[in-house]
């Protein structure tokens, strides 16, 4: 009966230590005082529109935000948020820092798989069936002073449109070459403006 207890106590503190080891980590690190310490140039994404745009009275600004629950894959939009994600540029890409163990991809797709409407910006991957006809290798993220710009070939893209989907889904869009506003949409540009002056244009 003792060989049995200890044999059970043994099992639970091999799972137990198991367990700790899973815990994932971000580079090596499971923990942090500082997540821009972890993340150089971490940032919130303040969106600046029209005087007026998505008007609130408690002076909550708009932000580059997800629509979708915290952590999962959805489209990039614009709304008034007192808690916005975080994003980064990393070698010319965008990402969204959830959380050590989840970092997910911005990207930028056709959608419509033409070229007379914007280009879409989505959070995380798409169905991958979708994602390999509509996904736009060729662009890059980079900052032009605070403002986030996205570059496609000779185009360089600093003004983006809150607008419906095809699914009626608010989403963020964007041109790659010169074209009258959508109507319905709401113009903006991105903004870090808490990013440390010291970091170098990534």
């Amino acid at each position: 009966m003792f060989t049995s207890l200890v044999e059970k106590l043994t099992l639970v503190l091999s799972l137990c230590v198991a367990f700790v080891y899973a815990v994932p980590a971000f580079e090596g690190i499971s923990t942090w005082s500082s997540i821009g310490n972890l993340v150089p140039g971490i940032t919130f994404l303040e969106a600046i529109g029209p005087e007026g745009a998505g008007s609130d009275t408690a002076n909550i600004p708009n932000y580059l935000s997800i629509l979708s629950p915290r952590g999962l894959p959805g489209n990039a939009t614009i709304y008034r948020n007192r808690s916005p994600p975080l994003f980064y540029i990393h070698q010319n890409n965008l990402w969204h820092f959830h959380n050590e163990s989840t970092i997910l991809p911005v990207q930028v797709h056709n959608s419509t798989l033409t070229s007379k409407l914007p280009l879409q910006v989505v959070v995380g991957e798409k169905d991958p069936k979708l994602a390999r006809r509509t996904l736009v290798k060729e662009g890059q993220w980079r900052w032009q002073g605070t403002m986030l710009r996205y570059e496609q070939g000779s185009s360089s893209v600093p003004l983006f449109y809150s607008c419906q989907d095809t699914n009626g889904l608010m989403g963020l869009f964007l041109f790659t070459e010169p074209a009258p506003p959508p109507g319905g949409c709401t113009p903006f540009t991105l903004h870090s403006f808490n990013r440390a002056k010291n970091i170098p244009n990534s």
